[in-house]
């Protein structure tokens, strides 16, 4: 009889435990913004859309830290390469939607001189949902080095802090 009561016992915590885990959130990392070699052409920046629990849609992205800025999606059709802005993103739930080269970005206009000394620009992502996540991004030269490499490993550290934060 203890033993059955023991299991029941086992059971029940399991259960419970499993219960509180909940969805995954919806977050948005591995951002990075890659600046063009020439200053009066747009930069681009890419991340990683982390869908949660229910399916979103990505409705729009903002900075303080470029004049301009839009979503855009490459694509190769017949031989030929193409881009165009596009107006939301579907993030499916529980999937990762990336932003990077020859893909999905965001094109940025005018990029702040200052941003670009501090090494790092900041997003708002704006969701169907309601949600608005703000993400950041370390900013690289043309050639992919970091543009600040202060900066850059402040940006991981802020990373794998937000990362423990979501996981209490």
């Amino acid at each position: 009889m203890r033993r059955a009561c023991l299991s029941i016992a086992a059971m029940a915590t399991l259960l419970i435990m499993t219960g509180c885990s909940g969805p995954p959130p919806l977050y948005v990392d591995g951002g990075y913004v890659r600046l063009n070699a020439n200053p009066q052409a747009p930069s681009a920046a890419y991340f990683t859309i982390h869908g949660g629990g229910d399916p979103v849609v990505l409705r729009g992205v903002t900075t303080d830290e470029a004049v301009r800025l839009e979503i855009h999606e490459s694509m190769t059709q017949g031989g030929m390469a193409s881009m165009k802005p596009v107006d939301s993103v579907d993030i499916p739930a529980g999937k990762t939607v990336k932003f990077a080269p020859g893909g999905k970005h965001i094109m940025l206009w005018g990029v702040n001189a200052q941003t670009v000394a501090d090494g790092k620009i900041s997003f708002t992502f704006i969701f169907s949902n309601g949600d608005r996540i703000l993400a950041d991004a370390v900013v690289q030269k043309p050639d992919g080095s970091a543009a600040n490499a202060a900066a850059g490993n402040a940006a991981a550290g802020d990373h794998m802090e937000n990362m423990a934060n979501m996981a209490h």
